[in-house]
Formats: structure tokens, sequence, C-alpha cells
């Protein structure tokens, strides 16, 4: 019997045991399955510019809103459980992703109860796959563990904030007018952000900067605006991502984490704009060598 499968039956008969937790079981999943299909009608909202492809942006989607179901069905199976049934199962969930090679990042069921596997399976989910691979290609130990290090792998900050960017949207996709708003203030920044690159100078990267600490003011400015909206959102998995992506190891991605988290909603899609302009900023030093070596020549 492979590991998942014995997560699986083990959750299978603890549901079979436990009536009430079976019937909140079935009802987590007919609820799930219907916010699964709202979902597929507004994957693309809201919509700002990135780094992230289409179809990863729609998996990551996914990804956060059956995180968002499984969270929801862990505060209510808790305490329907025994304890001991609980910690049983996380026993063989953490066997589970230590066998598979997953590790802590990859795969984030453990963060629920028992009965989760089944659920994230009706679902259509699954645990996070890169490029075919056995679990992330992590180089800090952090995926594997879960324990910070003084800096943070690229792999994991690739992960890390394409989670944090799919949860931010989900958040806002529930505040539609609050949404667009944050869009605009992000297409805004990349714009300006790109501006500053086609430009000539010594210093353009802290200009970039600049723009996206001046977006996290105009971020800071709706969030007040939109306050009573965001009294009912539940932020704690968002919060969550801001204390390791602060470990970063690329400047630009570490630095702006650390400048704007506090402006709220709309702070991971700046940050994603500071991992596009680290590509701008290449492109641009390309094409100026570019033409100073074409003049140079031309002396």
């Amino acid at each position: 019997m492979s590991a998942s499968d014995a997560v699986e039956e083990f959750e299978r008969d603890v549901l079979e045991a436990n009536v009430p937790l079976a019937a909140l079981h079935e009802a987590a999943g007919v609820s799930g399955d219907a916010r699964m299909r709202v979902l597929a009608t507004h994957v693309a909202f809201p919509s700002w510019p990135g780094v992230t492809s289409a179809s990863a942006l729609r998996h990551a989607a996914q990804e956060a809103e059956i995180t968002a179901a499984l969270d929801e069905y862990a505060s209510s199976a808790r305490p329907l459980l025994r304890p001991a049934d609980q910690e049983r199962w996380e026993l063989l969930v953490a066997e589970m992703q230590r066998r598979s090679g997953e590790g802590f990042l990859a795969d984030e069921l453990g963060r629920s109860a028992v009965g989760a596997s089944l659920l994230r399976a009706k679902l259509g989910g699954g645990p996070h796959r890169v490029q075919q691979r056995a679990g992330i290609d992590c180089a800090c130990g952090y995926a594997v563990d879960g324990l910070l290090p003084q800096r943070l792998c690229p792999e994991c900050c690739d992960v890390l904030l394409r989670r944090w960017v799919a949860e931010e949207r989900r958040l806002l996709r529930a505040m539609p007018a609050y949404a667009e708003d944050v869009a605009q203030v992000i297409d805004d920044v990349a714009q300006q952000q790109t501006k500053v690159f086609e430009s000539h100078g010594e210093y353009l990267d802290s200009e970039a900067f600049g723009r996206r600490k001046a977006g996290g003011r105009r971020l800071a400015r709706l969030g007040r605006r939109h306050r009573a909206e965001l009294a009912g959102a539940d932020l704690r998995r968002w919060t969550s991502f801001i204390e390791p992506l602060s470990r970063a190891s690329t400047t630009s991605l570490r630095s702006t984490v650390q400048k704007v988290h506090k402006r709220g909603l709309g702070a991971a899609a700046l940050t994603e704009l500071g991992v596009r302009a680290d590509a701008e900023s290449i492109k641009a030093f390309v094409k100026d060598s570019e033409r100073r070596t074409k003049s140079s020549r031309r002396v």
C-alpha cells in the first residue's frame, strides 16, 4: 500500500466511525465543489501585470481556493475529532510527504484535518509539482522541513510568491470594487516601472523601487477606503507568506516585501513587480550595452 493510500484508508475508517464528521465532510465537498465552479468563471479576475504564465496562474488560483476550503473544513472538523485520530493522521501525512519526496512546502495537506486528502481529491487538487520532478528543488531546506533559513532559496521564493499572489487574488475576488482599484494601482506602477527602464541613467533600479514604494502608499489609502469590506476578510494565510519572503535571496524581492507588506492587499502584486523589474533591468542593460558597442564601432 502506498503512503497516500494509507492516508485515505485511514480517513475512510475515521469517517465511517464518526457520523458528525462524515456529515461535515459531505457538506464540505458540496460547498467546495460549488466554489470551484464559481472560480472557473472568474479565475482571471482580478488581472494585473506580473511574471506568472496564465496556466500557472490558473493552477495557483485553484490551489488557493482548495487550500481555503481545506482550512475552513479543518476549523469545523477538529472539534469533532479525537486528538489521537488527528495525531495519527498528521503522522501518516508526514510519512507520505517524506516517502514521496514532496516535503513540507510542496504539499500543504498537513495544515488541515482528517478527511482533507479525500476532500482535496474530490475538489480536483493534489500536491504541488515542478516540471514533473518530485517535490521542489530546494537548496535552503525550507521546502523539506519548514524551518526558515536566513535566506530563502530562489525555488522556494518562486513557489511562495506565486501562492501569495494567488491568495491575494482570491481575497480580492470577493471584493470586486476593491479588486479593480488595486489592479489599477498595479497596472500604473508596472507602466511607470517600464518607462524607468526605457530611459537612460545610473540608478534605474532605485527609481523603479521608488515607484513600487509609491504604489504601496496608494494601496494603503485604498485599504483605508475599503476598510468595511476588509473587516470580514480572513488575512491569516495572506499574512503567513510575509515572513518567509522577507528572507528572499533576491534583493529586489526581499526589499519590496519589507517595504510594502504593511500596505495591505496589493503588496503581493507589487512584490511580483520587483521580480519583473529584475528582468526589465537586465533587458535595459543589454540594450544599452549593444547601443554603446555600435556607437564605439562607428567611431
